[in-house]
């Protein structure tokens, strides 16, 4: 009998799979119709690099009213090669069972790096996020969105080589790689304070084994001075002070083997840097002390009187 149920499961499953992907394939058919009413006549929908595996179309309910809006990236070539394209997106809204197009962005690069959504304003409507390819050196511009009054504002623009979306604790950070030399960058962790983009000093510290181990992989396979102080940045910017000492000696070291003086005085800026940042830290730590030590004798003196 256990058998027989098995065998009848396993036919009502394959019978079922294959309505399920015609429904799928219908309702994406009928979403491309929708896009390309409105999609400019000399344009390609195209993909983001990041994030992995999204497509040119994406959905999303901005004004949570049960009706989910569509979002679209395409591509406009430029007429003579290779100049670079114009990328743009899309944003369609249902209103009264009609169709239209209540936001569209254009930018020109070389490639169409990021479209995602994520709350970056935690207030609990997801922001859209358009990142273009300027170029190899230039690297990319994120260009960040909030919905608003059924359309969008620009709330922030970064820079950025590469980029990681951080979940922590229903809170978004970005993860923000800047091109230093050949294989090298320089990390920030940054978060939205209600009014812009700032350093986010608790998510980095958690991103730093990420850093770290990026660079112990580099360096052990060439022990280059550019990623002993690239290493040491995100050591600075981690609280690890001891470790970015150590690494800050070991890049100066190597400068001055190949004769860069120019590059041993950024070691030595760095080195400064290093002990601003414990000057600070240590005059916080005292001072949070001399609180705790005076709430401490005003309950004594309370508890005297």
């Amino acid at each position: 009998m256990k058998k027989i149920m098995q065998f009848t499961l396993l036919l009502v499953t394959l019978n079922l799979s294959p309505i399920f992907v015609q429904a799928d394939e219908k309702k994406n058919e009928e979403l491309m119709k929708i896009v390309k009413e409105f999609t400019p006549s000399n344009a390609l929908l195209v993909s983001p690099e990041k994030p992995f595996s999204t497509q040119s179309i994406q959905l999303y309910d901005f004004n949570h009213d049960g009706q989910k809006e569509i979002i679209a990236t395409f591509e406009i070539k430029a007429k003579e090669q290779p100049n670079p394209s114009q990328f743009g997106v899309m944003v369609l809204k249902k209103v009264n069972n009609d169709w239209q197009k209540v936001w569209e962005k254009k930018a020109q690069g070389v490639g169409l790096n990021f479209s995602g959504l994520a709350d970056i304003t935690g207030d609990g409507t997801k922001e859209y996020l358009f990142g273009v390819t300027i170029g190899a050196a230039a690297g990319n511009k994120l260009e960040i969105f909030q919905w608003n009054d059924n359309s969008f504002i620009n709330i922030a623009d970064v820079p950025y080589f590469e980029i990681d979306i951080l979940n922590q604790n229903k809170k978004v950070s970005l993860a923000i790689w800047q091109w230093y030399i050949g294989e090298s960058y320089l990390v920030d962790v940054l978060k939205w304070n209600g009014e812009k983009l700032v350093f986010d000093k608790e998510s980095y510290s958690k991103y730093y084994p990420i850093i770290e181990n990026f660079y112990n992989d580099k360096i052990s396979k060439m022990d280059a001075w550019f990623y002993w102080y690239c290493l040491a940045d995100a050591q600075i910017k981690a609280n690890l002070f001891e470790e970015a000492s150590k690494s800050i000696e070991k890049g100066s070291l190597l400068a001055k083997k190949l004769s860069m003086p120019e590059v041993v005085q950024t070691f030595n800026e760095l080195s400064d840097r290093l002990e601003e940042k414990k000057k600070g830290l240590m005059n916080s730590l005292s001072l949070i002390d001399n609180a705790h030590e005076y709430s401490l004798i005003r309950r004594i003196s309370n508890h005297m009187v």
